[in-house]
């Protein structure tokens, strides 16, 4: 038998919102899905949220900082 164990964690930021255009948003989902173990990314733009799923256990540095490289500030997970 195979199980796979999925984590989804979200993370406050600064750098998101409303008037986030779609190609930010593409940026910052295509920064975050080439961290190895991410397999799913959602973002809130209205309330300034990152959620990532997990297929797995995933460096939380690794996340921060793809999430970094995006162009926005973490303020809470």
């Amino acid at each position: 038998m195979i199980t796979v164990a999925y984590s989804l964690t979200t993370y406050r930021v600064n750098g998101l919102s409303e008037a986030s255009c779609e190609h930010c948003l593409a940026s910052i989902r295509s920064e975050l899905i080439l961290v190895p173990g991410i397999v799913g990314v959602d973002l809130n733009a209205e309330e300034s949220k990152i959620s990532v799923l997990t297929d797995g256990p995933v460096d939380d540095a690794r996340i921060r900082d793809a999430i970094d490289a995006a162009g926005c500030d973490i303020l809470s997970s």
